[in-house]
């Protein structure tokens, strides 16, 4: 028990001599050696994969945040998304689920300064979600039923800085959704199950700012 107690507190002491090396260095980061406090900003551009009513979805989306002390951040996010074509025996024809989501975003960043970080963004908002016909070059047509739904968006990205005004992400979301209840026009049965929109999502993102 002592020998694991030893090594309990040699790992902390190792884990706060690196974060407190990360924090007074300047190599490949943008922060200042003296440690001052600085304000900064970011826009960025993201692509997902997410499986939305047990259908491949492609997800697209922009954000854009106020960075303070490079490592808090307050902005706003949006995201699109657009599920395969899937036959529809009710409706006789090919229908897709879309539709988008946004709202305010926050984000904690752990050591920045790094050149290879992690980054924990989360999203609070609403959006609008319709089972639409659909032609064989995606274009939509009538939509059989829509409704608004709210989001809450947790994620976690670990984050590349490429250059000093850019940076690269990779990272993994989940949709928290309310319920969603699109029915058939005229039979009234349901037509996605209510957490067709709730589910983990795949990302890569480009950013670019001021970090």
């Amino acid at each position: 028990m002592n020998n694991v107690k030893r090594t309990l507190f040699v790992m902390v002491l190792l884990v706060v001599a690196v974060s407190a090396k990360a924090q007074n260095s300047d190599i490949r980061t943008i922060f200042d050696s003296k440690g001052e406090r600085s304000n900064g900003g970011y826009g960025g551009i993201t692509t997902g994969y997410s499986k939305i009513a047990d259908r491949d979805a492609l997800l697209v989306g922009g954000q854009g945040a106020w960075l303070i002390n490079h490592q808090f951040g307050i902005g706003l996010a949006g995201t699109g998304f657009m599920t395969e074509r899937e036959f529809d025996s009710e409706l006789n024809n090919r229908y897709l689920v879309t539709g988008g989501y946004g709202g305010l975003m926050l984000e904690f960043i752990a050591f920045p300064q790094s050149p290879i970080h992690l980054s924990f963004p989360l999203v609070v908002g609403a959006g609008g979600v319709s089972y639409s016909h659909s032609t064989r070059d995606y274009e939509l047509g009538f939509s059989e039923d829509s409704q608004a739904f709210f989001v809450v968006e947790p994620g976690a990205e670990i984050e590349m800085n490429v250059i000093s005004f850019m940076r690269l992400s990779f990272g993994v979301k989940y949709r928290f959704t309310s319920d969603i209840d699109l029915t058939y026009l005229n039979s009234g049965d349901r037509i996605l199950e209510q957490d067709a929109l709730r589910g983990l999502t795949g990302t890569v993102a480009l950013k670019f700012g001021k970090f």
